[in-house]
C-alpha cells in the first residue's frame, strides 16, 4: 500500500492574492500621502504668495512715506553751496 501523495496547504493557495493586495494597499496609502503633501505644499506657497504681495505694499508705501520726507528736508534746507555756507 502506498500512501497518497501530500497536498499543499490551503493557506499557499491564497499567497498570490494576499500579496497583490497587499501591494495595492501599500500603493493607496503612499499615493494618498504624496497627494496630501503636495497639497500641503500647494497651500504653503499660496500663504507665500499672499505674504509676499503683503510685503510689496509695505515697501510701497515705506517708499511713498519717504518720499515726502525727502521733499520736506529739500524745502527746510537749502541745497548744494549754499548749505556749506550756512554750516560755516
Amino acid at each position: 500500500m502506498s500512501t497518497p501523495p501530500k497536498s499543499a496547504p490551503t493557506w499557499l493557495a491564497w499567497l498570490p492574492v494576499v500579496t497583490t493586495l497587499a501591494l495595492i494597499a501599500g500603493f493607496l496609502l503612499s499615493t494618498g500621502g504624496k497627494i496630501n503633501e503636495l497639497a500641503d505644499h500647494e497651500r504653503r506657497l499660496a500663504a507665500l504668495e499672499a505674504r509676499r504681495d503683503s510685503d510689496a505694499d509695505k515697501l510701497d508705501k515705506i517708499n511713498e512715506r519717504t518720499a515726502r520726507i525727502e521733499a520736506k528736508l529739500e524745502v527746510l534746507l537749502p541745497s548744494g553751496t549754499a548749505a556749506r555756507e550756512v554750516a560755516r
